[in-house]
């Protein structure tokens, strides 16, 4: 059988991207004849370094380069020939990208559905916001909603707050499967990970992108005790978004205390996590939160927002509603963080290994293929 996974960003190397990787390895793995469509050439060092793997050899690879920005306008539209073109070269069409159900595609994995309710009403005439994209995608969702049923294709969600959301608004039924975490983010002996001495760090990995709230983070610290630091890390989405949070910490006296490591190696963000005592994530709504997971596995107290899909592995304990609640839940776990606490996080974690992971989708997967050979 042959296999198309689709997913054209996979060298932004983030966790919608892990995914698609996981699952063109898992297939190949399992015997699948896998084609991969990406829109740049994939360097293996690069899929190595951050993804802890490199792709099976066996997976073939269609590159579409393109200039267009990635989920624009124009990326839509182009997303839309580009998996409609690939599908006919295939048996069965994965898309891993889109966060949309075409009718040609088979398995749609949806990190969270386009058709929600911030852009779109449930009944014509749908539009709810005025924002570019949800004008332009018109034509697709009136195709989605009225030409065609979801009968026959599998649909997954990353968490049962995304698969709650896709039913909410439409109605259909959903698997939920858990991103995977790449085995480089466990350490075979914990203990070996929770030795020598944290420092009171926090710290928050994140594209710096106006959706993840990250303007939070110097008002945060500036509730919390001079002794406490903080560290936001992560890969440069807008530069105008850090230039902000630059400009915010300058303006509240924070220089000192509150540290930028943009576009930091991978080597650099385990180093620093290694030595911090909590993981804040200020993104509210969040549809999953794999950065979470993967600070929880080496040993960091997560601290995080009372919503979305982190209310599904992080206990209630340690989530927050307000900054100054975020603050004092920092101060205390500052000063309580143990290496029983952390061992009990990263149990946790190790919940959503990518081996898990595999086993899953793959479980799903051929399930699935058997119902079209009936």
């Amino acid at each position: 059988m042959k296999v198309g996974v689709f997913c054209p960003t996979l060298n932004v190397y983030g966790g919608g991207e892990f995914v698609a990787a996981t699952i063109a390895n898992t297939l190949a793995q399992n015997n699948y004849d896998v084609t991969l469509l990406v829109n740049e050439y994939i360097n293996q060092r690069e899929i190595e370094t951050f993804f802890g793997k490199k792709l099976n050899p066996s997976v073939k690879v269609i590159v579409s380069p393109t200039k267009v920005q990635p989920r624009g306008v124009l990326d839509f539209y182009r997303t839309v020939f580009l998996s409609y073109i690939f599908k006919s070269k295939c048996d069965l069409w994965i898309d891993v990208y889109s966060c949309r159900i075409f009718p040609w595609t088979n398995i749609s994995y949806i990190h969270f559905p386009f058709l929600n309710y911030r852009y779109y009403r449930p009944k014509f005439p749908y539009i709810k916001s005025i924002h570019l994209l949800s004008i332009c995608a018109l034509p697709h969702v009136l195709i989605e909603k009225n030409a065609f049923n979801v009968d026959g294709k599998l649909i997954i969600a990353n968490s049962r707050y995304t698969a709650e959301e896709i039913r909410k608004f439409s109605g259909k039924k959903v698997e939920v499967l858990y991103p995977p975490v790449s085995s480089i983010h466990f350490n075979n002996n914990p203990g070996n990970l929770l030795q020598g001495r944290r420092k009171n760090l926090v710290v928050t990995v994140s594209r710096f992108e106006r959706s993840k709230g990250l303007e939070k983070i110097p008002h945060i610290a500036k509730l919390t005790k001079p002794n406490v630091q903080f560290a936001i890390v992560g890969r440069i989405h807008y530069k105008s978004t850090l230039l902000k949070l630059q400009k915010i910490t300058k303006k509240l006296g924070l220089t000192e205390r509150v540290k930028f490591f943009p576009n930091a190696p991978r080597q650099k963000i385990k180093k620093i996590l290694k030595n911090a005592k909590i993981y804040l994530h200020t993104m509210v709504g969040e549809h999953f939160g794999i950065s979470i997971v993967e600070a929880m596995a080496t040993g960091c107290t997560p601290i995080v927002h009372d919503s979305g899909g982190p209310k599904e592995f992080v206990p209630q304990e340690f989530r927050y509603n307000t900054i100054h609640e975020a603050a004092t839940k920092i101060t205390k776990e500052i000063y309580e963080w143990t290496t029983k606490k952390a061992e009990k996080f990263i149990k946790i974690a190790e919940n959503f290994r990518e081996e898990n992971f595999a086993e899953k989708f793959i479980k799903l997967f051929e399930q699935y293929a058997e119902t079209l050979h009936k």
